[in-house]
């Protein structure tokens, strides 16, 4: 082979195995098949709603206090002497008037013999200077020449006449207080009352002034509860009032008397009194003090409003709710009330939109959400 042919064949190879090769490419380019079309479809943010409702009925507001009795007093004789007679009992009730127990009476009827005889005595006297000041007046008009001059007090007995009508009055008070000492022996139940504690016992001598016992009124008792300013707004003067036990039971009729004048030096909250009548009523369930209990207003009546639970309000003025094309729209609201787990909301929302109660990451207004269907 010359030379030449050589040459050529070194540059035409080359160029062959190119032509060759994109030709391959192109067939390879027409026969080849386009892809298949597959429709993504974005499931949305899995979220738990619940349907708002109307805000219908009266506001109620539940708070807690302890039970006060309305009326306690501390037994104090106000006489010495030994108890002859004793009916305190822990617990045990007494009506107005009723004998709690007496003090031995003798050492006091003697001391009222006494100041009764003085009172005779200072009678006795007293009559006697009358009769004295009557002869005096008597022989001072027979006298002659008695024109123009006026006897004396001492002449007339006057200055003696004082002092047995101070010492009447005396022996009648010294009198007095012996009566009333003897009436001191027995002491009686100052209002219908339960006894709490007592330190009696027949044969037993007490000290006038010494705390014999305590006892607490069984008419009403009493309790202060807190309740913060915006529940104060829904409380009703003549609203009904519920009280019960905090765990849970039988419930008893109560009645708000007034606002306290001061605040709760813990919350700065506004106190209300709250009163119970017939506490003892239940002797299964009293209302008795020192008892925590549940307070339970009947507020004012809701006028307008949707009735929300308290997880589907977010930062206190938002609620997330999923439209009908199932995506979210962020709305403003305002807080009328808080119940337990629920709020009374104004607003951008109406009674049946769905609000969203679970977490949403990255909320934004249009994203797709799905619903979750379990069971709240």
């Amino acid at each position: 082979m010359s030379e030449k042919r050589r040459n050529l064949l070194k540059w035409l190879l080359p160029l062959v195995i190119l032509v060759a090769g994109v030709a391959v490419l192109v067939l390879l380019m027409l026969s080849r098949k386009p892809p298949e079309h597959t429709d993504v479809s974005t499931l949305g943010q899995l979220v738990e709603t619940v349907k708002a409702q109307p805000a219908s009925g009266r506001v109620t507001v539940e708070t807690h206090g302890t039970v006060v009795p309305t009326l306690s007093m501390t037994l104090v004789p106000r006489v010495s002497g030994y108890v002859v007679q004793e009916f305190l009992e822990p617990g045990k009730a007494f009506v107005k008037g009723e004998l709690l127990f007496e003090i031995d009476r003798e050492d006091y009827s003697l001391a009222e013999i006494g100041a009764l005889a003085q009172v005779k005595q200072a009678e006795n006297a007293l009559a006697e200077v009358r009769s004295r000041a009557s002869s005096a007046r008597l022989e001072w008009e027979r006298l002659p020449q008695r024109e123009g001059i006026e006897p004396s007090d001492l002449l007339l007995f006057k200055p003696q006449l004082a002092a047995a009508t101070a010492q009447l009055e005396g022996a009648r008070a010294n009198l007095a207080a012996r009566r009333l000492d003897l009436k001191r022996c027995q002491i009686r139940a100052p209002f219908n009352c339960r006894v709490l504690t007592e330190s009696v016992a027949p044969g037993q001598f007490i000290r006038a002034g010494e705390p014999v016992a305590k006892v607490v009124g069984s008419d009403t008792m009493d309790m202060v509860v807190p309740v913060t300013d915006a529940e104060l707004l829904w409380v009703e003067k003549k609203g009904e009032v519920w009280v019960a036990p905090a765990q849970g039971g039988k419930g008893k009729k109560a009645r708000l008397v007034r606002r306290l004048a001061d605040v709760d030096p813990s919350g700065r909250m506004a106190r209300l009194l709250v009163r119970v009548n017939a506490p003892y009523a239940d002797e299964e369930n009293p209302v008795a003090p020192n008892m925590y209990l549940k307070v339970v207003f009947s507020g004012r009546p809701v006028e307008q409003g949707v009735l929300i639970p308290e997880e589907g309000l977010v930062d206190g003025k938002w609620v997330h709710v999923m439209t009908p094309e199932a995506k979210l729209s962020i709305r403003e609201v305002q807080v009328m009330r808080r119940l337990q787990g629920q709020v009374v909301v104004m607003g951008e929302i109406t009674e049946g939109e769905e609000v969203v109660v679970s977490s949403i990451t990255g909320a934004a207004p249009g994203m797709v959400l799905r619903r979750w269907e379990g069971k709240r």
